[in-house]
């Protein structure tokens, strides 16, 4: 039977599925950056030139335009920044701690990767890795499945930006919703005096009102309540030094118990011991914004450390420490116990416990499980 070879054109035809899917895609990842940039342009027309030049006049004409403008100014390039520099992952540099001449070879094969220190790790006390990029996770960091990259200090996902907020753009995101406050606040008082001076100027006589200053006073009014409560979460957890994934999810801590030994007190987590990272609220505000007050407040990169490692709080980590060497001793008296015990069973005496060690193949840690066993009855 002949075959004919298939004609390129139609293997790439424009109707395919992969290019639906991916023309959706494209559309979803460039509708919210057009909408969020022509309505902030759309403000700052109305705000800057129909009400600060056209209707204003003496100093009031100068605060709403200098003012105005350089604040849509502001929102937009942080609103640039935040999409220019997410997504970052850890893959970007070597791992913290290691040493590139000698890889840590990973137990699963074809994988080498550097082993990264931290404090943080899987549920089960695993060192954290992400299967789908192929890296070790340091601290803090977390795979998106949005953008399909591992973001490192990864916030959330924002659908506004289409991008992750992370290490990289934490500090634009923040001083973004402070901009867009100011400027909604500003726009909502501006077009509330030109609408008011309309109405006491009884000039809804004679001529119609601008639909622009209707919208703007109520379009700023109802960004400025929603994206200020937002912000509010925001900077609660800027000063707590926590992530919104941290928040609302309990993260686990490296120990140097093996996780399943753990059967009389819950593995070390923020939940249990504490906040790893916080190092106080002005330092917490620091490690984003920077030390220099000058800079805290303008679209420049100034956050601390590189996104891989961060400073912890030495009264979390001695908890951690004193609640592995309580368990540790706990389960050595235990041992001793159930070791007394087996041998006074192996001379005919009951025992009314079971050893059941298990090795762990990653860690070569061993936990110990304690059950009761049944006794004997003599017919």
């Amino acid at each position: 039977m002949l075959q004919y070879p298939r004609d390129p054109v139609f293997a790439k035809s424009p109707c395919s599925p992969g290019a639906v899917n991916a023309f959706c895609c494209a559309l979803g990842t460039l509708f919210p950056r057009v909408f969020v940039n022509v309505l902030l342009t759309w403000a700052a027309y109305v705000l800057v030139i129909d009400i600060g030049i056209r209707t204003l006049g003496g100093f009031g004409r100068v605060v709403v335009v200098l003012f105005g403008a350089g604040i849509y100014v502001l929102s937009v390039s942080s609103y640039f920044l935040i999409v220019r520099y997410a997504g970052i992952g850890p893959s970007r540099s070597a791992a913290p701690g290691g040493d590139e001449d000698s890889p840590e070879v990973d137990l699963e094969a074809g994988r080498v990767a550097l082993l990264p220190q931290g404090v943080m790790a899987k549920e089960n006390g695993q060192q954290r890795y992400c299967s789908k990029c192929k890296c070790w996770k340091p601290d803090r960091t977390h795979h998106c499945s949005t953008c399909g990259t591992c973001v490192l200090r990864m916030d959330h996902h924002c659908p506004w930006f289409s991008s992750c907020i992370g290490y990289d753009n934490h500090k634009y995101f923040i001083l973004f919703l402070i901009y867009v406050v100011v400027f909604c606040l500003v726009s909502f008082f501006a077009s509330g005096i030109v609408l008011l001076d309309w109405i006491d100027r009884s000039e809804y006589l004679d001529t119609y009102i601008s639909l622009n200053w209707v919208f703007l006073f109520i379009v700023s009014i109802i960004f400025a309540v929603a994206v200020g409560i937002f912000l509010c979460y925001q900077l609660y957890l800027l000063f707590a030094n926590k992530t919104t994934i941290e928040a609302m999810e309990t993260q686990r801590y490296k120990s140097s118990v093996a996780s399943s030994s753990y059967r009389y007190s819950q593995p070390p987590s923020s939940e249990s011991v504490g906040n790893v990272f916080d190092l106080g609220w002005r330092e917490n505000f620091r490690q984003v914004m920077g030390d220099n007050p000058w800079t805290w407040f303008l679209p420049v990169r100034t956050s601390k450390g590189n996104g891989t490692t961060f400073p912890t709080n030495a009264k979390v980590l001695n908890a951690i420490r004193r609640q592995a060497q309580q368990e540790a001793q706990m389960l050595s008296s235990l041992q001793g116990f159930l070791d007394r015990g087996a041998s006074s069973s192996a001379v005919g005496r009951p025992s009314n416990v079971v050893i059941a060690n298990e090795e762990d193949e990653y860690t070569g840690r061993v936990s110990v499980e304690f059950r009761p066993s049944e006794r004997r009855r003599d017919d």
